[in-house]
This record gives C-alpha cells, sequence and structure tokens, in this order.
C-alpha cells in the first residue's frame, strides 16, 4: 500500500479535529459574550440607538460565529502546510480582522452612530483575538 507523501504530511501535521472543534466553539462563546457585553455597555453608556443593526445579537453572533467557522479552517490549513504556523495565522490576523473592518467604515460614513461604529470595530478584535488564542492554544499543529 503506498500513501501520498504530501497527504500523509498534511494528516499529521493538522490539529487533530475533535480538538479543532472544541477550540472553534470556546472561541465562538467567549466572543459571543464579550461582544453581548460590549453591546450592552455601548448602549448605556454611549447612548447608541437601540436599533442599532451591529448590536442586534442575530448580527453579531452570526457573524462571529462564521468569522471563527473561517478562522478554524484556515488554521487547520496553515498548521498542515506552514514552517512556523502560529506567526503565520498570527501575521493573518493583523490583516485579516482591519479588512474586517471596512463594513464598519462603511456604517460610519452612512451616519451611523460613531461610538457604535468604534465598539464595533472592537468586536472584531474580540473575535480575531479569541480565535487566534483558542486555535493556536488548544488545537495546536501535530
Amino acid at each position: 500500500m503506498t500513501t501520498v507523501p504530501a497527504v500523509a504530511g498534511l494528516r499529521s501535521r493538522a490539529p487533530q479535529f475533535a480538538k479543532l472543534a472544541g477550540a472553534a466553539v470556546l472561541a465562538v462563546v467567549v466572543a459571543c459574550s464579550v461582544n453581548t457585553l460590549l453591546a450592552l455597555i455601548a448602549k448605556a453608556v454611549f447612548s447608541v440607538p437601540d436599533d442599532f443593526k451591529g448590536f442586534q445579537p442575530v448580527a453579531y453572533v452570526s457573524l462571529t460565529f462564521l468569522g471563527i467557522v473561517g478562522a478554524s479552517v484556515a488554521w487547520s490549513l496553515i498548521a498542515a502546510r506552514a514552517a512556523k504556523p502560529v506567526e503565520l495565522l498570527g501575521k493573518l490576523a493583523l490583516i485579516i480582522v482591519p479588512v474586517t473592518m471596512l463594513a464598519d467604515l462603511a456604517l460610519l460614513l452612512s451616519g451611523q452612530s460613531p461610538a457604535g461604529v468604534a465598539v464595533l470595530a472592537l468586536m472584531h478584535v474580540v473575535v480575531g483575538v479569541s480565535a487566534y488564542t483558542s486555535l493556536t492554544r488548544l488545537a495546536p499543529p501535530r
């Protein structure tokens, strides 16, 4: 029986699926909890209107989930292939998180609450930090 070296190498270095899934679930729970708290604080302290769409749980929970699932898939591939996967994920996060904030900039330019938009930008950072920390520590490369 012959195995393809690249496939065998990918399997041996990619994080175990159970660890990857657990790390992703933890990241979602942490990020959603912190983001809920941030939304509540922003509404109370900064007088962000209750109808501010970015603070509707359906909006930030679904986007948090999608972002962390995407990060998990990327982490699995990076861990399997990169020589220094933790460093590479960190560098990519420093690029990707600010890019995701472009949607917040569009909200600001459309006249939305500046304080609300600033808190939304902070929520992006929370998702990135939660994903990075959870994935790299709980689902390391094999």
